[in-house]
């Protein structure tokens, strides 16, 4: 005898939207957050793609900024600006947003319990230990985010308000360091004083990397909150199913490697999970390996092309990248990306900077053959 039909592990985006496409399915989920407040702390720079209203919902109110562009900053300041004529990105209230998920999720018919710490689960059995004891489901789903995951990059994020400058709220800055390769810093706007400014790379001194930077863009400024979480490193090998369990969100990997985001990825493999979740329950549990291939197919061939990009990145000396945006300049790059450039589809660009020649006119002729390897 089983509680539920489902248990998610987790009320994060991919938890929280999975729960309420198939709660909306007839199905009994249950679904558990050690949080007891949902959303909180803040551990996301709150910049998502417009897609997002393609595989999700979004309301309005929860968007604080619409982004067209972004100025890039190489290690020496040299700087490429790329822009769109419409929003390519939303800035959002990201606890807000994954605290309307779970309540939609709730509304569904799913039963969100908080402040319910998962110690154990049984792949094989359906078992579930929390705080209360052992509960069991036929499928359970593991959307504990990066809490599943020991390979993975820490990030640092502060709230910040410029004194000296009003910002162009159209546009986020993101600069290049090899140091934090294939990580990056941000200045994201939330109006025209307020930003947050973060990073993501493998070192261990990231607030120094940020005051650092946020030092460069100003000379007058206040730090008015502090934040800090780990962003997945991405595994296109991933086992995204094990017995009557499955993988969902940042707890498979379901990250673009580029940039580390992946609520747009992750809610569209909630539309996978949900109606293989269904099959499964419906005619046989074992149709849950359907889930592996399902999602290969949606996102794969992206996520290996980017993973390429991150490749490439790894091997570039901040005099590399320096050379790669004065070339990117001199060869039009600026008005390519803003043409083929995507937050989430960047394969497009990709082959565009390959079909053109780009590619190996713009690094270092020392770093062909490497590149090249890369790229075969």
């Amino acid at each position: 005898m089983t509680d539920y039909d489902v248990i998610i592990m987790g009320a994060g985006p991919a938890g929280s939207t999975l729960a309420r496409l198939t709660a909306s399915r007839g199905f009994t989920v249950g679904i558990f957050d050690r949080k007891k407040v949902i959303g909180v702390p803040l551990q996301c720079a709150g910049l998502i793609s417009h897609r997002i209203t393609e595989a999700n919902v979004l309301p309005e109110n929860l968007i604080l900024n619409s982004v067209r562009g972004a100025v890039l900053h190489s290690p020496s300041g040299i700087k490429l600006r790329v822009s769109k004529k419409r929003p390519e990105a939303y800035v959002i209230d990201r606890t807000a947003y994954d605290r309307y998920l779970a309540d939609l999720a709730g509304e569904a018919g799913a039963e969100l319990r908080t402040g319910t710490a998962v110690r154990d689960f049984n792949e094989d059995t359906g078992e579930v230990e929390v705080n209360e004891g052992t509960l069991k489901a036929t499928v359970l789903v593991d959307a504990r985010g990066q809490t599943a995951i020991f390979d993975k990059y820490p990030a640092r994020q502060f709230l910040v308000r410029f004194r000296d400058q009003e910002m162009d709220t159209d546009f986020v800055d993101l600069k290049v360091d090899s140091r934090l390769s294939p990580g990056f810093l941000w200045r994201i706007p939330l109006d025209e004083r307020t930003a947050r400014v973060g990073a993501f790379g493998p070192q261990k001194n990231l607030k120094d990397f940020v005051k650092g930077f946020i030092s460069d863009l100003s000379t007058d400024f206040r730090l008015m909150e502090s934040y800090h979480g780990f962003i997945p490193r991405p595994d296109a090998g991933v086992e995204l199913v094990r017995g009557r369990c499955i993988r969902i969100g940042d707890a498979a990997g379901q990250i673009k490697p580029t940039t580390g985001g992946g609520i747009v990825l992750a809610s569209r493999a909630a539309h996978v999970a949900a109606e293989t979740i269904q099959m499964a329950l419906e005619d046989n549990i074992c149709l849950l390996e359907n889930y592996q291939e399902a999602c290969r197919n949606l996102y794969m061939g992206e996520m290996k092309n980017q993973m390429r990009v991150q490749r490439t990145f790894r091997i570039l000396s901040d005099d590399d990248l320096d050379h790669i945006f004065l070339k990117m300049r001199d060869y039009g790059a600026e008005e390519i990306i803003s043409r083929y450039g995507d937050m989430d589809r960047q394969t497009p660009l990709i082959r565009e900077f390959l079909k053109r020649g780009l590619l190996f006119r713009i690094i270092p002729s020392i770093l062909s053959r490497k590149v090249g390897s890369i790229w075969k």
